[in-house]
């Protein structure tokens, strides 16, 4: 890694384990307790607290970082002008986007039925605490557990992301140097940054699908009570009839940043995923897995990626808040420049709300031949950084 990624990495990781520790010495009442000058109407405590402190501690390491969270949007000077300009820096503004706790509603219900006045930290490290989760809201705990996650992109390339686990008190950490978790000690005794986790960390490994029946197999969010749209703008996406995807769902309700662990040496063996979908859902749902795949190799051939990603659109996509759930090249936030792909910052920051830009995209082991088939048949973009 560059000095200067390194800087921002170690920033990263500073910032989301002041806001995780914070969560964790607070009280079950500090966290579900309604916050009404701040974000959204439905804010708790548990999804201001750690937007606020992750905001705050990006900003005192660069007062110019541009930072995109969902409760507040954007933070950071915008770009005015409506021009690609490859050429410039400025088109390629370095810019952090978190989402500061993923699974907030599962997180909700979870701690509704603890003593109000018990610290979080103390509820997850009791020793039932895993096996209760799971059950509540599948399992493994690992992938599927409430999170908090900050990534960065620079010079238009995903080059990190930051995922901490609140249920596992666990960190993941993708990069140049690989992808690892370690896992966080009771109170923050030590400096963590990337030295200690690639020292420390185990590596995460995104096994090949070996030609076996589960190709098919995948998990998306396919909607819930009060978010609709999601299954009409799956099946419209034309990978399967709704009879095959009730056949082939392995789970309908995940997290967002941790989703593409389903398809690591994290997910049991006994029960492969063949691909996970990002179903037109918000850049704080799936921007945390560019980098996994970016970085993630082939076991058996590390000239070899471990992952491939496709862009999905429709000729007639679904919007949700006049934004557009699948988006076609033209409209895409993924621009080609010079034979590479690019995340266009510039024209991220010109949204009036950063944070609501969506997309449809696919992940899969790169050997998934069917996901290979159907998304080169359908004229779907790779994408590759």
């Amino acid at each position: 890694m560059q000095g200067v990624e390194k800087s921002h990495l170690n920033a990263a990781i500073a910032s989301g384990l002041t806001a995780y520790y914070d969560l964790m010495h607070s009280t079950v009442d500090d966290a579900l307790r309604k916050i009404a000058a701040y974000g959204k109407k439905d804010t708790l405590g548990m999804d201001a607290g750690p937007e606020i402190i992750i905001c705050e501690e990006l900003g005192r390491y660069d007062a110019g970082a541009v930072v995109i969270t969902e409760e507040a949007g954007s933070r950071g000077v915008k770009l005015a002008s409506d021009t690609f300009r490859p050429n410039d820096p400025q088109t390629f503004r370095t810019v952090f986007i978190s989402d500061p706790t993923d699974r907030s509603n599962q997180l909700k219900a979870f701690l509704a039925t603890c003593p109000k006045d018990s610290k979080i930290g103390a509820v997850f490290s009791e020793p039932n605490a895993k096996a209760k989760w799971e059950e509540k809201f599948g399992g493994p705990a690992s992938i599927t557990g409430a999170t908090s996650a900050i990534s960065c992109v620079r010079r238009g390339a995903p080059i990190f992301s930051v995922i901490i686990n609140y249920i596992t008190k666990e960190m993941m950490v993708s990069c140049a140097a690989g992808n690892r978790i370690i896992k966080l000690p009771d109170e923050r005794v030590a400096p963590i940054d990337f030295e200690y986790v690639r020292m420390h960390g185990k590596t995460i490994y995104f096994p090949n699908i070996d030609g076996r029946k589960c190709m098919r197999r995948f998990v998306t969010f396919l909607g819930d009570e009060g978010k609709v749209g999601y299954l009409q703008n799956f099946l419209d996406s034309g990978l399967m009839s709704e009879a095959e995807t009730k056949d082939h769902i392995h789970y309908d309700k995940p997290g967002g940043p941790s989703r593409v662990l389903y398809l690591s040496s994290l997910q049991p063996r006994k029960t492969p995923v063949g691909f996970v979908l990002a179903n037109g859902e918000k850049i704080g749902e799936w921007i945390h897995w560019l980098s996994l795949i970016r970085f993630a190799r082939s076991q058996h051939d590390d000239s070899q990626p471990a992952l491939i990603i496709y862009e999905v659109f429709q000729d007639r996509p679904w919007t949700k808040e006049g934004v557009l759930m699948s988006t076609p090249p033209n409209y895409s936030v993924f621009r080609e420049y010079d034979g590479r792909l690019y995340i266009d910052t510039s024209w991220l920051l010109r949204m009036p709300n950063p944070s609501k830009l969506r997309s449809t995209l696919i992940v899969a082991p790169f050997d998934n031949r069917w996901v290979v088939r159907f998304s080169s048949q359908s004229g779907y973009r790779p994408l590759t950084f």
